[in-house]
């Protein structure tokens, strides 16, 4: 059974995923939080593989044993890989651009988030989650952004990083700023903070 989260939930939820690992992470100095150290303590194994060939899948979790579809870029088709249960998948070409550095990060928060909040829907239906930007959000994909971003931007790190910042800038300028000091895109900063009511 599908369970709707509030947004409330979801931060009290990146708060004790955050606080089990370092408490500092969520109540100290604004800095970039360690995404692949979170994944690593929860278990999971990260694989860099190319997913599809137009890059319309960006991040996948395997909650069951099995194989998976990949595309190798050397023979120009696609061939079955084997993953176990736990890995995340993460498209290679998100390591290519330094640009992509936000991207990268929140597409790990997010693949993380469905293994936090989906694993019990997901375990033994031979399915996989997928991140895919062009598709029509779904519930469980929002709810996977929502978590992702609380994991990366923790609401108390963001405001004392927001008031540290913010005499003598724009919003254009904090926003750049602070994505800076999160390692998140601009978009994803200009969001979260928009949404509390920062900007």
């Amino acid at each position: 059974m599908r369970k709707y989260y509030t947004e409330q939930t979801m931060e009290s939820i990146a708060r004790r995923v955050l606080d089990a690992y370092d408490e500092r992470l969520y109540r100290g100095q604004p800095r970039a939080i360690p995404i692949e150290d979170l994944i690593e303590r929860h278990g999971l194994t990260l694989e860099f593989q190319y997913l599809r060939k137009n890059g319309r899948i960006l991040g996948k979790t395997v909650f069951d044993t099995g194989l998976e579809a990949v595309y190798d870029m050397e023979l120009g088709e696609y061939t079955l890989f084997p993953v176990k249960a736990g890995t995340i998948l993460i498209d290679a070409s998100l390591c290519e651009e330094e640009t992509s550095t936000g991207r990268l990060r929140f597409t790990e928060a997010h693949e993380l988030s469905h293994w936090i909040l989906h694993k019990g829907l997901y375990t033994g239906t031979g399915e996989s989650a997928a991140l895919q930007p062009a598709v029509r959000e779904t519930s469980m994909e929002i709810q996977a952004n929502m978590l992702g971003s609380a994991l990366l931007m923790p609401m108390p790190m963001v405001k004392r990083c927001f008031y540290q910042m913010r005499s003598g800038r724009d919003n254009q300028a904090i926003v750049q700023a602070m994505s800076e000091v999160f390692q998140v895109s601009r978009q994803a900063m200009r969001i979260r903070l928009t949404n509390h009511h920062l900007l």
